[in-house]
């Protein structure tokens, strides 16, 4: 009785294994690594796009560049008490141009934290997109050992643990070998 039990536990577990676990394909590993690839080159293309954004916004504040100096030139005056038709001297002119710089390097200084904070979000992202995909990867992987370990396990027990035949068939046929 006790043969039989663990003959059929035995063969449970084979028919467990070979039917919950399937073969990976190599070639689903490999596209995998190839789709490794691909999210570093969005990346890259997300770093570039920031680069270009950040130019951009440098050119458009240059081209504003005299409209910051007239409201500098204006809030200067306004401050001062100096009318619009007053002439500046040359330390006033120099005030005025230091107020512009100042307001445009405020603005340029907004305008780079905004782009770096942009490319830590990609760089962040594009990093645990890789790393969950490196996992994904590694599991296909072990997964795909797992199987072969497995299929070559149950190689090694179906010779080390002989199935008994039914015994009806068993019985039947040692009648006949016995000449019954």
């Amino acid at each position: 009785m006790k043969l039989r039990n663990v003959t059929f536990v035995c063969v449970a577990i084979m028919a467990f294994i070979t039917t919950g676990c399937s073969r990976i394909p190599q070639a689903a590993i490999d596209v995998n690594k190839q789709v490794s690839a691909g999210i570093s080159s969005l990346g890259e293309n997300g770093i570039e796009m920031v680069d270009a954004w950040e130019q951009s916004a440098f050119n458009m504040l240059d081209e504003r560049w005299s409209n910051i100096y007239e409201k500098a030139d204006a809030s200067y005056r306004s401050n001062k008490g100096i009318a619009v038709e007053t002439a500046l001297t040359s330390q006033q002119q120099e005030d005025v141009a230091g107020l512009s710089v100042l307001i445009r390097d405020q603005v340029r200084e907004k305008i780079s934290t905004e782009a770096n904070s942009m490319r830590n979000i990609i760089n962040s992202n594009t990093k645990n997109t890789l790393d969950a995909n490196e996992s994904i990867t590694n599991l296909l992987a072990s997964a795909n050992a797992i199987t072969t370990f497995q299929q070559s396990a149950i190689k090694e027990v179906g010779s080390l643990i002989p199935i008994p035949p039914v015994i009806s068939d068993f019985i039947n046929n040692t009648l006949q070998t016995a000449g019954l």
